[in-house]
């Protein structure tokens, strides 16, 4: 399916849509188990004052919690879901706001229990840990130990919960503005014909062969966002401070401490991290003069940087093809991991292609008593069929959790959740080249390999010090306009990319549309993912012995352990360098093959 016109919901085809009839069948199902958990969400409130009875109080308020969880994130993976296939849908914007009204309203009646659990003496607390009764809780109880000292009184959590909701209107304003209330002008696309410019739409007409259009497209992208800096600078710096303060009042040092924290992350490996990507910065520079010169251009924009090397080596691959090739691209995971993949691609996980309203870009989501689903804004060229493969990684390793987990386990730290993500692109690179002899071919999956380093290691780790270093001016109480936001990302586009690019003011606006600060501290995630999934694929490609065993027991630990030892299970320590420097030696060989591939 390829439209120059941007389709409505109502006209994409059922077969191409989701199927979230295992969460709801109507609306009107939806209203009641919404009513269901609302009534049943001041019950809490009888465990209160209980804890200090016996372990078999704490067990029964967990299992109680537990199971709330459980059917609240049903009711809520469904209004999300539907909301975001159309944004400026009341209906499922009411749905999605009446659920976090709830999460807020519980949050406050909830807000008892981590005081009250911690406040027991440590040793009544370690003594219930190891009670027959909490065994279950394992990790829920390590955790209640672990943070005793950054949880605050009840009253203190009760008005940290109230609010929640009021200190988050800052990312959702971000969201509204840059997915409903903003509006590009149109383009002449690379065949001529206008188009009207969308977020989805950009980076595929940034790849396109005609300069003169990328420019174009890149200018009036960035010009529409320049309209709006302040308030975008606003819903940044105002999104940080809320987690700033949200940091010192559980006294941490910093906001960037509290979350790592969550996944017991030292701050030692996100600045690990950035210092060794520093060190490899010259094999980075070396890509951008590569790109420079098979352009031929006198100088290099931002607007060359996604342009193919090999233009007239395209792929349009419809998504029928793209599911195929991801299926045979992932067989060295084996059956245990293909078949019930193949059955979620043909009992409709997925939301294939995009229409006005739906939220931009790609994403893998649902429930413990739903299928993982995806949302995607499918596109026909090779980009979307790595993100395929990419999301599928997500929900796999959902799937897995999910079934090899109770549900309280089975949620999986963001630490390790972009690793199933990039072993499948590792797997669909590999698959690529070895069936790829043409030179040209080759040369264009070389430098896609090359790309997604560029946009995973080196781009994310530059996300990940524009965070850090934002965070650090406000947190030293100095203030931050749309003008120093820019500065400070031109700055750091400049020695990322290094002295072949010249650095356009549009790209000094770039953070304005990033999502992923909002996240607090996500984007270093990637990095690290990507090389733990480098070292876990090359030893399943390499056929080392219990390589495969030991992947398949890391998808299906969920969150039965903290993240950086499940990794180690699965080979990987994340608490040195040495993963991030092995990754750059392979960055290294794929810019040797691409200096050969010009050559021949």
């Amino acid at each position: 399916m390829s439209s120059k016109v941007v389709i409505t919901r109502s006209e994409q085809k059922n077969d191409d849509t989701w199927d979230l009839s295992p969460l709801f069948t109507t609306d009107e199902e939806w209203e009641q188990a919404f009513s269901a958990v609302e009534g049943r969400a001041e019950d809490v409130l009888k465990f209160s004052g209980t804890f200090a009875e016996g372990p078999e109080k704490v067990a029964d308020a967990i299992h109680w919690l537990d199971d709330f969880e459980r059917e609240f994130a049903k009711v809520g993976t469904y209004a999300h879901l539907k909301h975001d296939e159309d944004l400026a849908d009341p209906t499922y914007q009411r749905f999605n706001d009446r659920v976090g009204n709830l999460g807020a309203r519980f949050g406050m009646m909830s807000a008892f229990m981590m005081p009250e659990i911690t406040s027991l003496p440590l040793e009544t607390l370690e003594e219930y840990a190891a009670h027959e009764s909490l065994l279950f809780a394992k990790m829920y109880m390590a955790e209640m130990i672990r943070l005793r000292s950054r949880v605050l009184s009840e009253p203190e959590e009760k008005l940290m919960a109230m609010a929640s909701e009021a200190l988050a209107s800052s990312a959702k304003t971000f969201g509204l503005l840059n997915d409903t209330d903003m509006s590009f002008p149109n383009i002449n696309d690379h065949d001529g014909e206008e188009v009207e410019l969308s977020h989805s739409r950009f980076v595929p007409l940034q790849m396109g062969p005609k300069r003169e259009v990328r420019e174009d497209v890149f200018g009036k992208y960035y010009e529409t966002y320049k309209q709006f800096a302040n308030t975008y600078a606003s819903t940044v710096t105002g999104n940080a401070k809320t987690n700033i303060f949200e940091a010192r009042a559980r006294k941490y040092s910093s906001a960037r401490e509290a979350a790592l924290d969550g996944d017991r992350v030292p701050v030692a490996v996100y600045d690990n991290l950035i210092n060794a990507i520093h060190e490899n910065m010259p094999l980075m520079h070396r890509y951008v003069g590569i790109r420079k010169k098979t352009l031929g251009v006198d100088e290099l924009h931002f607007w060359d940087v996604y342009a193919h090397l090999v233009p007239d080596h395209e792929w349009d691959i419809e998504y029928s093809e793209a599911m195929q090739m991801v299926l045979d691209a992932l067989g060295p995971l084996g059956d245990e991991y293909l078949e019930p993949m193949k059955k979620g691609l043909e009992s409709r996980w997925i939301d294939v292609y995009e229409n006005k309203g739906k939220r931009s870009g790609a994403y893998s989501s649902g429930c413990y008593d739903s299928p993982p689903y995806i949302l995607l804004n499918y596109h026909p060229n090779i980009d979307w069929v790595f993100t395929l493969a990419h999301e599928l990684g997500h929900s796999m390793h959902s799937y897995f959790s999910r079934k090899n987990q109770p549900h309280i386990d089975a949620g999986y730290s963001i630490f390790v959740a972009e690793v199933a993500s990039t072993v499948n692109e590792a797997l669909m690179n590999k698959y690529l080249l070895d069936r790829t002899t043409d030179p040209k071919a080759r040369k264009y999956l070389v430098n896609h390999y090359l790309e997604s380093f560029k946009g995973t290691l080196f781009r994310q780790t530059m996300f990940a010090q524009f965070e850090r270093d934002m965070y650090a001016k406000l947190e030293n109480d100095e203030p931050l306009a749309a003008e120093d936001l820019s500065k400070m990302y031109g700055d750091l586009n400049t020695a990322y990319f290094g002295p072949e690019m010249v650095v356009d003011e549009g790209i000094s606006l770039e953070w304005a549309r990033i999502p992923h600060f909002y996240y607090d501290f996500y984007v270093y995630k990637y990095a690290t993912s990507m090389c733990a999934s480098l070292a876990i694929a090359a030893a399943i490609m390499e056929g080392k012995e219990g390589a495969l065993d030991k992947y398949m027991a890391f998808l299906k630990a969920g969150g039965s352990d903290y993240p950086m030892e499940v990794l180690k299970r699965a080979g990987v320590d994340l608490s040195t360098p040495e993963p991030i420097h092995a990754a750059m030696k392979v960055f290294e060989g794929l810019l040797d093959q691409m200096e050969d591939l010009m050559v021949e």
